[in-house]
């Protein structure tokens, strides 16, 4: 079935004058038999897709139309006012020949002469009757409501005529005035009319009405957009607010910088200070140059900020931290990067000389005598630090695999265990000269001046690095010092009554006395074993030990 083309603000004339001169009498409705290719559309049809008419057609060629289409008399013919589907489907049976045999071609309809001219009545009818159907699109009956509005209905009159509530109504008009993006978010069931209103204070903002309704699957998804383009709007206007004020106080009002504030030149005055340390009174910088306000916040409490644009040109100093780094900054931490590194290269090259004075010092067995009290001490108080030495360098100063020392002798075992402890130290040491962590970095300087003792002479670069450590060193110890003058201070002794008062209370003084057997006892003066008139020296750990013999023989000790 085809409809002619119709001009539908011409109709909406020549209605609206028919109206004004129509008779007062009214005709009756009737039912007739009419070929339904002689109907004609209405040019207002709400229902703007007739739809899949598939099934309704196989029903037709089965039965024939049923149901009577709503048709008014207009200008020599029938216009459909209500079944537009139902004649589209009749039409395409007839010309794909499946009528039912034996019946007219025509469809039942109700005739209604008292509609004639009367284009209210006609819309309202086309809402009722289509609505009692299948539903119209959300689009399609607010499409339906503007007509009547054009008509001269108000709202009251449109809900009362269609059964709806004013409240409905109300929201369908407002639809209309929303344009496409949210007409067709509403028929796909994406945007519902009690959504429209909160919608409404976006119609002068396309952008906006696009980014809330894209991408949506349900009311919800459109409340929250709602909110967020409600909150940048505020925002914005805060903003312009904040903008005219500051500008009409003289106040130049600054972008504000990519990574503010805590990676750019750009700071709070209120973060600054003077070279004498004092605060900046804001009010008075505020409107010089090289000062602004930028505008930050959100939700309702957007501010104005008095910045400094380069505190550096100005001497000011920051007073909380920053990764921002002037220009001079960054020129002088690369030198300093570039020194440091040349400083780790020469320390690096000094260490491999160090290492030939340790082996030409300790790396034979007479030589490893004098450190082997030593080793056997740092052995039993700090066993791990053992874990530091280098294999490579461990075999240099024991004169062989140090793995053999699961089969060696005792003269063999003191020897591999001074090695350790030899390269033990240099481990520590190298450690610390590049620049890594060490739990025992407080042992480097006394083993470099053990080195220098034994007549190891430090290079330039190792100078230096000794002068820094003996200054550490040096404030290390007044550290230390000052926290034991710190925990003396909190003891209050009564020595005549023998209690200590600290942190815990009062309590009585304890005396720890040792194992006898635990104590060495002094040299006597009268120990003069040799003769010699003098206390005898210290004895030593290990008699019978003779670090000069040679290697045990392969296949045992000896």
């Amino acid at each position: 079935m085809s409809y002619p083309p119709v001009h539908v603000e011409e109709e909406r004339a020549e209605v609206t004058a028919a109206v004004k001169a129509r008779p007062r009498g009214k005709k009756a409705p009737y039912l007739a038999q009419i070929d339904p290719r002689e109907l004609v559309a209405h040019p207002t049809n709400l229902r703007t897709q007739l739809g899949d008419l598939t099934e309704l057609r196989a029903s037709i060629a089965a039965s024939g139309v049923l149901q009577a289409l709503t048709v008014v008399p207009e200008d020599g013919g029938m216009r459909i006012v209500a079944g537009h589907r139902r004649a589209a489907a009749a039409v395409e049976a007839i010309e794909a020949g499946e009528w039912p045999d034996g019946t007219p071609q025509t469809v039942p309809c109700l005739v209604r002469p008292d509609m004639e001219g009367m284009a209210p009545a006609q819309v309202v009818a086309m809402l009722i009757e289509n609505d009692q159907r299948a539903d119209l699109t959300e689009s399609e009956r607010a499409a339906g409501y503007a007509q009547l509005e054009l008509f001269g209905l108000d709202v009251a009159e449109i809900a009362r005529r269609t059964g709806r509530t004013q409240k409905h109504v109300n929201a369908a008009l407002k639809l209309t005035k929303l344009g496409e993006v949210a007409t067709g978010a509403a028929d796909a069931g994406k945007l519902t009319l009690e959504d429209v209103a909160e919608l409404e204070q976006f119609e002068d903002d396309p952008k906006a009405m696009e980014r809330i309704l894209k991408g949506v699957e349900s009311g919800w998804g459109v409340r929250h957009r709602v909110q967020e383009e409600k909150r940048k709007r505020d925002d914005k206007s805060a903003t312009e607010t904040l903008t005219e004020e500051l500008t009409a106080a003289g106040v130049r009002v600054l972008k504000k910088p990519k990574d503010w504030p805590w990676n750019c030149a750009m700071t709070k005055v209120e973060d600054l200070t003077d070279a004498d340390d004092q605060p900046i009174d804001v009010e008075q910088v505020k409107t010089l140059e090289g000062f602004g306000a930028i505008i930050e916040g959100s939700y309702g409490n957007m501010r104005a900020v008095i910045v400094c644009e380069d505190p550096d040109a100005h001497g000011y100093k920051r007073t909380k931290w920053t990764q921002y780094k002037s220009p001079a900054q960054k020129v002088a931490e690369e030198l300093a990067k570039r020194e440091a590194e040349e400083r780790r290269q020469k320390l690096l090259d000094a260490g491999e000389v160090r290492r030939r004075f340790l082996v030409e010092r300790w790396g034979s067995a007479k030589a490893a005598k004098t450190l082997l009290v030593d080793a056997m001490r740092a052995a039993v108080v700090m066993p791990g630090f053992y874990d530091r030495a280098e294999e490579e360098l461990v075999a240099a100063l024991a004169g062989g695999d140090p793995r053999d020392g699961q089969t060696a002798g005792i003269d063999r075992l003191n020897r591999l265990l001074v090695a350790r402890f030899v390269a033990a130290h240099e481990a520590n040491t190298s450690t610390v000269a590049a620049g890594r962590y060490s739990n025992r970095n407080h042992l480097v300087l006394p083993w470099l001046n053990r080195l220098v003792a034994e007549g190891y002479e430090l290079s330039e670069t190792e100078k230096t690095w000794h002068a820094e450590l003996v200054e550490e060193e040096e404030e290390r110890q007044r550290a230390l010092e000052q926290e034991e003058a710190e925990a003396a201070a909190e003891l209050e002794y009564d020595d005549a009554e023998g209690y200590v008062e600290d942190a815990e209370g009062v309590r009585p003084i304890e005396d720890v006395q040792l194992p006898e057997g635990d104590v060495e006892p002094a040299a006597e003066p009268d120990d003069d074993a040799d003769g010699d008139g003098e206390p005898q020296a210290e004895t030593d750990p290990c008699p019978d030990a003779d670090l000069d013999a040679a290697e045990p023989e392969a296949g045992g000790e000896q």
